[in-house]
């Protein structure tokens, strides 16, 4: 899995959330394939804005896959979600 093809995926992703206050970053990418995507809220960030969890790893998993079959899997790592309150 190459670090490019998983930059690609995240750029389709990072307006729609960049407009909501959150960013997208790799974390790490493993020899197995796997995932790692840090989640960022900046402080103006809208949580009630944000999908659940489990679709936005659905959504990340299926852009990755799309330039890469050989994913097996991607875990969300979120960042700065401490202090911020639901609007």
């Amino acid at each position: 899995m190459q670090q490019s093809t998983v930059e690609e995926a995240l750029d389709v992703l990072r307006p729609g959330l960049s407009s909501d206050g959150f960013d997208l970053r790799i974390g790490s990418i493993g020899d197995d394939g796997a995932v790692q995507v840090v989640l960022e809220a900046k402080p103006d960030a809208c949580l009630d804005c944000l999908v659940p969890e489990d679709l936005m790893l659905q959504i990340i998993e299926q852009a990755i896959r799309e330039r890469d079959e050989s994913l097996t899997g991607v875990e969300l790592l979120k960042v700065g979600f401490e202090g911020l309150a639901e609007h």
